[in-house]
Order: C-alpha cells, then sequence, then structure tokens
C-alpha cells in the first residue's frame, strides 16, 4: 500500500472540494466522520486479515471466544447473535463455518431438547488458547501507538460514541451531550 492510498488527504481534498459549492457543510463533522469510517474500515480489514491468518473469520472468533466466556463453554444461538448483535441469519452461517471446522458442535439443550445450544470442541479450544494471545499482542500493535493516557482518552470517547449511536439506533433522535 503506497502512501497515497494511506493517506487521508485525499479525501480531504474532496471534502474541501464539496464544502466550496456548498459553503453551510459542517467541515469538521463530516472530517471527523469520514475519518471515524476510515479508521473503521483499516481497522475491520486488519482485523479480518490477522484471523484469517488463523483459519476463521473475525466474526467466528468472536463467537468462539463468546462461546468460551460462557459456562461449560456452550450457548444458544439466539443468544450469542443477541449478545454479538447480529442477525440469527448471520448466527448461523457462523456457526455452520465453525461446525464444518470442528471447532463447535451442536447438541440438544439438557434443559429443553427442542433447542438446540452450540458447545466448544476440544480443537475450538486449543484454537483458543493458541490465538488468544497472538490476538492481544495483534492488538498493540494496533493500539499501541497510544500511551496509557491517551488509550483511556480514546477509550472514554468510543464509549461515549457507543452510547450516542446505540441510543439513535434504538429511536432517540437526541444526539447531543451535555457537553460538546
Amino acid at each position: 500500500m503506497g502512501s497515497e492510498s494511506a493517506s487521508f488527504s485525499p479525501f480531504e481534498e474532496r471534502i474541501d472540494a464539496v464544502g466550496k459549492r456548498h459553503p453551510q457543510m459542517p467541515r469538521v463533522l463530516v472530517i471527523r466522520a469520514r475519518l471515524l469510517y476510515e479508521v473503521l474500515r483499516l481497522f475491520s480489514e486488519n482485523v479480518e486479515q490477522f484471523y484469517s491468518g488463523h483459519g476463521v473469520s473475525a466474526s467466528a472468533w468472536t463467537a468462539l471466544v463468546m462461546l468460551h466466556s460462557m459456562p461449560q463453554d456452550r450457548a444458544n444461538p439466539s443468544l450469542l447473535s443477541t449478545q454479538l448483535a447480529q442477525s440469527r441469519t448471520h448466527m448461523t452461517r457462523i456457526a455452520d463455518e465453525l461446525v464444518g471446522k470442528g471447532l463447535v458442535r451442536r447438541e440438544l439443550d439438557p434443559s429443553d431438547r427442542r433447542r438446540v445450544e452450540l458447545v466448544l470442541t476440544a480443537e475450538g479450544k486449543q484454537l483458543i488458547r493458541r490465538v488468544l494471545p497472538a490476538t492481544w499482542k495483534h492488538f498493540d500493535t494496533m493500539l499501541g501507538c497510544f500511551d496509557n493516557e491517551e488509550g483511556q482518552v480514546l477509550e472514554t470517547l468510543l464509549r461515549k460514541l457507543h452510547a450516542v449511536l446505540s441510543s439513535t439506533r434504538q429511536g432517540s433522535t437526541d444526539t447531543r451531550g451535555s457537553a460538546r
């Protein structure tokens, strides 16, 4: 990837060109939104590439770790879809991927035989033990550019944005915090 494609400058130039045609454009907000979108895209691509190198998608990895966090390494796919903010259809695709790779198996729920649960297999547990430390190192590579104070500020700002976007998604229209 060349410096031109890694730079945000081309976006800024195009945004400024639009701003000349539309002087009322809130440039700062547009820059922040586009920059955030671009950072999220790059971050997502990076994470997806990392996990594909370990034989799973990022969504499948997240589901594996979520299962690993559950009592007895098992959970109902509906619960997972809710906690992972995935549609049930997408959760089925993730489960199919994990079952196909032998990382989880489907079992009848012992308390309600009409329900199915996903259960980590020995292979799934082994993958988690192997990839978790590499994941932490990879996250440090991506986010280690922030010192502790900057990291805390970033986390605070991301949590604030998460809260605003979550409330907007649930139908609230007031997205302005008390301080701006």
